[in-house]
């Protein structure tokens, strides 16, 4: 259906396990959407992601997954973005076909560092406003980053009880280590009061 509709916008088609992908040139991502929704009655965007390929080229792979209520059917669409060394690699914003697709461009631009042109509001939306990197990057530091002290994201050291409560500490069953085997029934679910 879309292939025959926007010849020049597939690059491949997949079907796994009656799953449906189709692979998309960048350029016609907005068109082949809109297409898709009034058509082919596909109204609803579930998420938008990206996978990391740091050794391919393209780098990225942008994922759209689309759901047709009336049809009863997923489809999952792909983009694949990002020259060797390409900072800030692009792709269409989707947002004016679906609305919601703002904020979850802002979370793949926050994390991954791809843009969406003609984005509305394209800002970052989990990691404070100056950070300069994107922690789902493959090349990205393990460990993070060593930060000056005191830095927004490091730990205030309290000289009084904040008021939130000590910090409890756990074994791997979720009891707390301080308590007694005798003490707790072994029906008792693990955070419930005793």
């Amino acid at each position: 259906m879309v292939r025959k509709r926007f010849p020049q916008a597939v690059v491949e088609t997949v079907e796994f396990r009656g799953e449906q992908t189709l692979v998309l040139v960048p350029e016609q991502l907005a068109a082949v959407c809109a297409y898709l929704q009034k058509q082919h009655q596909y109204t609803f965007l579930s998420s938008v992601t990206a996978v990391d390929w740091l050794e391919r080229v393209p780098r990225y792979d942008v994922v759209y997954h689309l759901l047709s209520m009336p049809r009863r059917s997923e489809l999952r669409l792909k983009v694949r973005v990002g020259r060797r060394r390409e900072e800030h690699p692009s792709v269409p914003t989707v947002a004016g076909v679906w609305p919601g697709a703002n904020w979850y461009e802002r979370e793949v631009y926050d994390l991954f560092g791809i843009t969406f042109a003609g984005h509305p509001d394209l800002r970052r939306i989990l990691m404070p406003n100056d950070w300069t990197t994107y922690p789902l990057r493959k090349d990205y530091p393990l460990t993070g980053f060593d930060l000056p002290e005191p830095h927004w994201g490091g730990q205030v050291p309290y000289d009084s009880d904040p008021g939130v409560g000590s910090q409890t500490l756990r074994t791997s069953d979720g009891r707390e280590l301080n308590e007694s085997r005798s003490k707790v029934s072994q029906v008792q679910e693990p955070g419930t009061e005793k």
